[in-house]
């Protein structure tokens, strides 16, 4: 409606509206741009008594304002007057971010980092399991940077501050707690779950991830309105569809984005039909990118499509010809071009299309092959059970060999078996007398710790939630007696975890 009534005016003012102006709406948030000369303020304002009157709301100029750009301080002062509403300058609040021609201050960025820092003051985090921790660290913290981080590419020091605030909520239960230990790694935490970490995001590659869009938004749909403005400010030529030749000057954001280019070019690939939506050097067409090969004369043709390249080939390619050259000179003699518009292609996905979870995946999983731990967390037992599982395999859970290495003091005693010995994680699941005859309880014969795991991700292993709850249950013993001195019998233990594995199962 707002749109029609500013172009039902446009048309109307056309011969005392030379530069219409632009509008850009979402929810209860709008934003004009225009000019400043002749009568396009006094259009504006027409426009907006246009809409009052059709839709019969009031516009309230009062609680709306304009930013000048390079206007005198009379002319702000006349625009006041006429307008009704107060000037400002950016940065401005919109949709929640802030609409600024630079990049953004550090008390901007301090302003993210505190809403995560409230967010944990109503969280009574010593009273969580670390199970619990971890939802809420991934559920809630981290999600909270996430639309602040498909526009702007975060410094380093705001990704450590989030990351600080998201670790020692895990590990110790508050923000920068005196005491607390940290048993995995960061790298390994944000790891997902199925390559042995607990599935939080890593804030790094996930900014990449959601900056990479705007890339494809241009590269998808190049006459979209986007495309269209990238084009005129950054593009040296029409062809330049998508500008992967930007220039080297231009805002913050745009060279963030151009940063980006190396990835996205080996993320796309291109169908090619008629050739003339496909840059010879700059679009993966042929299974690789040519901008690297070429010879001087190349260079006059720096944006040149796939079309026009075909008849010229012999003088864009240099003499004599090396493996790749020769490659790529065999592909393009047997391209056939046909009718029909070039196809970009998304590497990552079958269906073609991007999405910030496909980068990711991409990112996060390269060259990472370790332990089944996808089948640990689909064990029917509680979260809290899962965490450990992790951390024993990583061998990460808190014996004595691990307090050695921490620099922890400690009585060097199994106090599963009395046993004077520096207590391991294999001697406590395996080579202890007491573990030894809960294994031969439950019928588990030949335990060793690698055996237990094995057992544990075997999805087709019928007693693998029972090894999965005795392993639980050995640790709580073992804590059990550590800290509050209580001993529980071998048939106590036995009869725990038969009947725990059956809730485990039943209930969870």
């Amino acid at each position: 409606m707002l749109q029609a009534a500013a172009m039902t005016l446009n048309d109307h003012l056309s011969h005392t509206l030379s530069d219409p102006f632009y509008i850009l709406q979402y929810a209860d948030d709008t934003l004009f741009f225009s000019t400043a000369k002749g009568q396009a303020p006094r259009t504006l304002l027409l426009v907006l008594q246009n809409f009052s009157e059709v839709s019969g709301m009031k516009i309230n100029l009062a609680k709306s304002s304009f930013v000048p750009f390079n206007l005198s301080t009379q002319l702000v002062s006349t625009l006041q007057g006429l307008l009704g509403c107060s000037s400002t300058t950016l940065p401005i609040q919109y949709l929640g971010l802030p609409l600024t021609d630079r990049r953004p201050d550090k008390a901007t960025y301090q302003l993210l980092i505190d809403k995560l820092t409230n967010r944990l003051s109503g969280w009574k985090a010593k009273l969580l399991s670390r199970a619990g921790r971890v939802v809420l660290a991934s559920s809630v913290l981290s999600t909270i940077p996430i639309f602040f981080m498909s526009v702007f590419k975060l410094p380093a020091w705001v990704i450590r501050s989030i990351d600080r605030i998201r670790r020692d909520f895990i590990w110790k239960g508050a923000v920068h707690p005196a005491k607390g230990v940290h048993l995995l790694s960061w790298d390994r935490v944000c790891l997902p779950k199925n390559l042995g970490g607990f599935g939080l995001i890593n804030l790094t590659l996930h900014n990449l991830s959601l900056l990479l869009r705007w890339w494809w938004r241009i590269h998808d749909n190049p006459t979209s309105q986007w495309g269209t403005i990238t084009r005129i400010l950054y593009g040296n030529s029409e062809r330049s569809t998508p500008p992967l030749t930007w220039k080297q000057s231009g805002s913050f954001f745009r060279k963030d984005l151009r940063r980006l280019r190396p990835f996205f070019q080996i993320s796309v690939s291109t169908r090619v039909c008629n050739g003339e939506g496909t840059l010879f050097w700059y679009d993966n067409w042929a299974n690789m990118i040519l901008q690297h090969f070429g010879n001087d004369h190349s260079v006059q043709h720096k944006h040149i499509t796939l079309k026009e390249a075909l008849p010229i080939l012999g003088q864009l390619l240099p003499s004599p010809l090396n493996y790749n050259e020769s490659l790529i000179a065999s592909v393009a003699q047997q391209l056939q071009l046909s009718q029909g518009n070039d196809k970009h292609l998304w590497n990552w996905r079958t269906d073609g299309k991007y999405s910030a979870a496909s980068v990711y995946r991409k990112l996060i999983s390269a060259g990472k092959h370790v332990f089944a731990f996808k089948n640990v967390w689909k064990l029917r037992v509680p979260p809290s059970v899962h965490i450990f599982l992790v951390l024993l395999a990583h061998g990460r859970i808190l014996t004595q060999d691990q307090l050695l290495k921490r620099n922890i003091p400690f009585h060097p005693k199994c106090v599963m078996c009395d046993l004077q010995i520096t207590e391991s994680r294999v001697h406590l699941f395996c080579e202890c007398t007491f573990a030894m005859n809960v294994w031969a309880r439950l019928q588990v014969s030949h335990a060793t710790l690698d055996s237990l795991l094995f057992s544990v991700c075997s999805p087709n292993n019928a007693g693998r939630g029972v090894i999965a709850t005795a392993l639980w249950g050995l640790w709580l013993e073992r804590n059990g007696r550590t800290f509050r001195s209580e001993h529980r019998s071998l048939d106590a233990i036995i009869q725990w975890i038969v009947q725990q594995a059956s809730l485990f199962e039943k209930f969870c």
